[in-house]
């Protein structure tokens, strides 16, 4: 897919949106980033090289919004996204450089807690957010606050630096 599968504009598409795609001239477009994400897209309107027009616009969004790209740079992976409950508190630990998968992974562990008592997130051991994942992160905080929950951030390294939860409000420091 990476090399041949949207035809002949596949050298251009690897380098510039850089998601491994195979097209269909029916109109598909199916995506994989390894350990990151499956996309599929559908609009039968074809480009010059026999691509859908829409299903390439939204891959392209895809790269440059959230940083999926096959051969971008890695600053690391994520080592750690790790939940704890210890007496009235629940702690959620990142570690590492955190990109759209471990901040997806964290969205999940937030949604699927049933603990009613304060939320700490521990970042001191994260050394980066891309945009998507600071963006997701806070989010996600956002909606615990929004439960009824006490949010706190540890973050000694300023890692989420002015951690804005949308509405001018921020976490509790521990």
């Amino acid at each position: 897919m990476a090399v041949a599968g949207m035809y002949d504009g596949a050298g251009d598409w690897l380098t510039r949106v850089g998601i491994p795609a195979k097209s269909g001239v029916a109109g598909g477009l199916v995506g994989v980033l390894p350990d990151q994400v499956g996309i599929g897209a559908f609009s039968p309107r074809l480009d010059s090289h026999g691509n859908s027009q829409r299903s390439r616009r939204a891959f392209e969004r895809l790269s440059t919004d959230m940083g999926m790209h096959l051969l971008a740079p890695s600053h690391g992976r994520l080592d750690v996204v790790d939940v704890r409950r210890g007496g009235t508190r629940e702690t959620f630990t990142l570690q590492g450089n955190v990109q759209f998968t471990a901040a997806a992974e964290l969205l999940d562990l937030f949604a699927a807690s049933d603990f009613d008592g304060p939320a700490h997130l521990d970042i001191s051991r994260v050394f980066s957010f891309t945009d998507v994942a600071r963006r997701m992160t806070l989010e996600g905080l956002r909606r615990l606050r929004n439960e009824g929950r006490r949010v706190f951030l540890h973050d000694p390294l300023q890692s989420l630096a002015d951690p804005d939860l949308g509405d001018g409000t921020y976490p509790e420091t521990p």
